[in-house]
């Protein structure tokens, strides 16, 4: 409903305005809301023209409201008057100017968002002028955040006014006065086409420009003009319901799949109010539907002539989520900060710096190999120092100068560059140029030629670029982390969507549908929980003064009446009108939601659609299904394995983990942490250890040394072990946390001597010392942590764990902890005179060992095997010898042959810690197991 002051224009229709558009001698202009509709208004004058036979004709000046009052200030600017016209702030100067005034505010400097408080504040700011509501605003009570406003707003205008300056949301006012000192000529004929409403400012800016001497008309779309049929229902829309949100999605895209084959020059709309929450969904349910092959699942070039599906969705991303800018935004990050390994990771396996088309193999595998040593977040000195390191171990340990020598390159240029070049204040244009150099340093973006969407993404990227240079005008200095976060916070706020061809499927939200026709709308997602739409009033303005204003969003009267005349006016936007909802939310408990009021009262229908095969079952009707065993490899006769006996672990706990991990070579992905994991603890417990029993050698020259000495002993072991970790990782540990580390090792490793002071006399053998496991035909490669000899001349083999391992361990067809067993039984050249296998649990309170030995004596508290409930069944130390030597025989077998089954040795907690559970795919058992045992309780 336009608001009554329009009155005093005269209306045309479409059909008046394009004969108007063809015979005009006089300089005509149309204005519409949105750029959307000034494009469909353009498409539907030239296929008037195509209609009219005409080959050529003139192109009609069409385009938005906002576009249009900007031109008209530029136009004047450049004239003779512009001297004195004050300088036009773009969305991106004001809103930082807004952060600058409420930062140095006292009230907003307590504020933890300034960057969100600044964007509501000039959303205010704009509502003001719009609705003309400055002079009012102190009329009404005002809280503390109207209050902070009034404050930053005063001062806002001040600079303003100091600097001659003006901003979007001042505009109209500016061109109402030039308006009236006669500075501006405007078209002989303004249209406006499409306009549900104007704003208070809208209109005054209408009535100075026809008072200056153009002729306003208003052009109502034909969707607002059309009248229903005396003999056809005004309701003749069906309503549908529907599952949930994809299924009413899907049903929608074999709607639109269904129309579009039975007329291809058909217009089909697709309106989704909740549209920037839906987006991904939409994307996923459509391309399956109109495209259910694996074409577009290609990669480029191959998917160019088939990727052209003919749907669109009319809301971009924020050009922060495209690959390509992410890529340029990480890359600036790291000159001035530490980064995240994730976005790190990213960027070295990015086509779009230099040299990956050459090196994108290499760099996978660089990528892997960083993650052993890199920290959690990494700066550019530190990056660049790891793959140097890295490179040169990989030189020396291949003699070969592979690698990804263009990556090193480009970072080393660009550290030197930042180094030597970045200067630590400049303003926002230097910074500028600087960050094209830094982009161009690594070769951004890359080799290889962009697609149009990259290309146009590139484009998009250079212009925020220019964006940021302009800042100077608000901000005559900064530091380079200054002008990056402002970069990032453009490209988080510019939503950008590339051109695409012209496709007869419009996915719409519903302002951008606002006042098109179509041939077929659908209109979805019209629960009572998204429609009527929800106020969304600011609050820095007080809500009665919104309220009294009129203004679409800003009460609960005015959105419901908007949602009204929006609803109305989807009736008469097509021939085919469908209104779906789903009858279940997509929360997490899946509540039951209502339809919307404002289409209730249209009965509830079905509609008929075809069904159209998916790519699922496009590959069984194509293919005949053959039944395989794939639980089975091939076998070998020989096999020496790097895995050490890690293989008949393996194997023991599931036959699939061992192929894939000693045959295939699948291999996990490591995740930089903070600090130690346990296994590193373990390696340190075990080099300490190691290095403490080189030095003692016996027991008795541990029972000698004196309380000072063994510390010192300890501390010195304990730091070497820590330093060996530092140069693996240099970046990861702090010198603090080491020294808290070795500290903690001194104190665990003497409570452990402490333990070992209770036992007899014995002498250490062997420490970390490499056998050979042969097994039949499978030769194995261990390390034994420690060997002792006993005052009776026999040994005792010791493994060490960081936690508690019981020895039923040991023992069984399928033995969790085989290792002590196999050196025992399997070691070549053979250990001989052995008296036991002990697990040694060095672990702060629970010190000592479990072991299964053959007499009483042999460690302090435990006793002969045969006494112990676990080894009832072996007669004697050499049934027991016997029975591994079987067991591991078995394995061996079964390893060799190939057996590939997925068979965890105690489903699902065999399965629950293992790293290969999205290859067996055995998860998806063991969450139906899960599932179903909680639904059993």
């Amino acid at each position: 409903m336009l608001h009554a002051s329009t009155l005093q224009f005269h209306f045309l229709s479409q059909e008046d305005l394009f004969k108007r558009l063809n015979t005009s001698v006089t300089a005509a202009t149309v204005v519409t809301p949105n750029r959307r509709l000034a494009q469909a208004l353009v498409n539907a004058f030239n296929l008037h023209q195509l209609d009219r036979q005409l080959v050529v004709w003139e192109t009609p000046d069409i385009l938005p409201l906002a576009a249009f009052f900007e031109r008209i200030y530029l136009n004047t600017l450049y004239s003779n008057q512009g001297a004195e016209l004050p300088l036009l702030l773009n969305a991106v100067q004001a809103h930082v100017l807004w952060e600058k005034v409420i930062q140095s505010d006292e009230t907003g400097g307590l504020l933890l968002n300034i960057t969100q408080a600044a964007r509501l504040a000039l959303e205010a700011w704009q509502l003001l002028h719009d609705w003309q509501l400055s002079n009012n605003f102190g009329q009404y009570p005002l809280n503390e955040d109207s209050i902070a406003f009034r404050s930053w707003s005063g001062t806002y205008r001040k600079h303003l006014v100091e600097n001659n300056l003006t901003d979007l949301a001042c505009l109209g006012d500016l061109i109402r006065t030039l308006c009236a000192q006669g500075w501006i000529e405007g078209p002989d004929e303004l249209f406006c086409f499409g306009f549900d409403h104007f704003t208070p400012q809208q209109i005054a800016v209408l009535n100075a420009l026809k008072a200056s001497g153009s002729s306003i008309a208003l052009i109502q779309s034909p969707v607002i003009d059309r009248e229903p049929d005396g003999d056809k229902d005004t309701y003749a829309a069906r309503r549908v319901c529907y599952t949930d949100v994809e299924d009413e999605i899907y049903h929608a895209a074999v709607w639109a799949r269904s129309r579009l084959e039975a007329d291809p020059s058909v217009s089909i709309g697709i309106i989704v109010p909740a549209l920037t929450q839906r987006r991904s969904m939409l994307q996923r349910v459509f391309s399956n539907v109109m495209q259910p092959d694996v074409c577009a699942a290609l990669s480029q070039p191959y998917q160019h002539s088939v990727s052209r599906l003919p749907f669109n969705i009319s809301l971009g991303l924020p050009l922060l989520d495209y690959p390509l800018v992410d890529t340029a935004l990480t890359i600036l990050a790291l000159v001035s900060q530490a980064v995240t390994y994730d976005r790190i990771s990213d960027l070295l396996r990015s086509p779009f710096i230099g040299g990956s088309d050459v090196e994108i193999n290499d760099r996978a595998l660089l990528d892997q190999k960083l993650r052993r040593h890199a920290a959690p977040n990494l700066t550019l000195e530190q990056l660049v120092l790891l793959l140097q390191i890295l490179s040169d171990d990989k030189r020396q340990e291949s003699r070969s100068e592979t690698g990804c020598p263009v990556l090193i390159k480009n970072f080393s240029m660009l550290l030197t560059f930042c180094q030597c070049d970045l200067p630590q204040k400049a303003r926002h244009n230097d910074y500028a140029e600087l960050m094209l150099s830094i982009l161009q340093i690594v070769g951004f973006p890359g080799e290889r030629t962009l697609d149009s969407r990259e290309y146009q993404t590139l484009q998009k990227l250079h212009e925020i670029v220019a964006e940021l240079a302009t800042l100077d005008r608000i901000i005559p200095q900064t530091g380079f982390a200054g002008a990056l976060r402002r970069l990032n916070h453009i490209a988080s706020n510019t939503l950008f969507q590339p051109q695409t061809p012209l496709v007869p499927i419009q996915i719409l939200g519903i302002l951008e549908a606002t006042g098109l026709k179509f041939d077929h709308l659908w209109v979805m997602g019209l629960s009572d929980e998204q429609w009527p739409l929800r106020p969304r009033t600011n609050p820095f303005i007080p809500y009665a003064l919104q309220q009294k204003s009129g203004m679409p969003m800003g009460s609960v009267t005015e959105i419901f009446s908007f949602s009204q005349r929006i609803t109305d006016r989807w009736m008469n936007s097509a021939d085919e009108v469908i209104l779906s909802h789903p009858k279940f939310s997509d929360s997490f408990d899946a509540l039951e939601i209502l339809s919307s009021p404002l289409i209730r009262s249209i009965p509830e229908s079905s509609v008929e659609l075809p069904r159209y095969q998916s790519h699922r079952d496009l590959i069984v009707q194509t293919v005949r299904l053959e039944h395989v065993v794939d639980d089975r490899a091939s076998s070998m006769t020989k096999y020496n394995a790097g895995g050490g006996v890690a293989v008949i672990k393996d194997y023991a706990a599931c036959p699939f983990r061992a192929w894939a991990r000693h045959r295939m070579a699948v291999d996990t992905v490591d995740t930089p942490h903070v600090g130690l994991d346990a296994m590193e603890r373990g390696i340190l417990v075990h080099q300490v250890l190691a290095s403490v029993w080189n030095k003692f050698k016996t027991k008795q020259a541990l029972d000698k040394t004196n309380q000072e000495d063994l510390d010192n002993i300890l501390f010195a072991a304990s730091h070497d072990a820590v330093q060996s970790i530092k140069r693996k990782r240099p970046f990861a540990l702090s010198d603090r946390f080491l020294s808290i580390e070795c500290r903690r090792l001194v104190r665990l490793v003497r409570e452990w001597l402490e333990a070992e002071r209770d036992r007899d006399d014995f002498m250490v053998e062997a420490t970390e010392h490499s056998h050979v496991i042969q097994i039949g035909e499978l030769r194995l490669q261990g390390r034994l942590d420690r060997v002792d000899r006993l005052e009776n001349g026999m040994q005792l083999i010791i493994d060490y764990k960081t936690s508690q391992y019981k020895i039923d361990a040991m023992l069984g067809e399928r033995p969790d902890e085989p290792q002590l067993p196999l050196y025992l039984v399997m070691a070549n050249p053979p250990l001989i005179d052995v008296a036991g296998i002990a697990f040694a649990t060095i672990k702060s309170g629970e010190m000592g060992f479990s072991a299964l030995v053959r007499e009483d004596g042999v460690l302090p508290g435990v006793g002969a095997f045969d006494k112990t409930g676990a080894c009832g069944s072996f007669a004697n130390w050499t049934a027991l010898f016997n029975h591994w030597n079987a067991v591991f025989l078995q394995l061996a077998s079964g390893f060799m042959s190939g057996d590939a089954r997925v068979m965890p040795k105690n489903f699902p907690e065999t399965c629950r810690y293992c790293d290969f559970q999205p290859f067996c795919r055995v998860t998806e058992r063991l969450v139906t197991t899960e599932n179903r045992d909680a639904v059993n309780e």
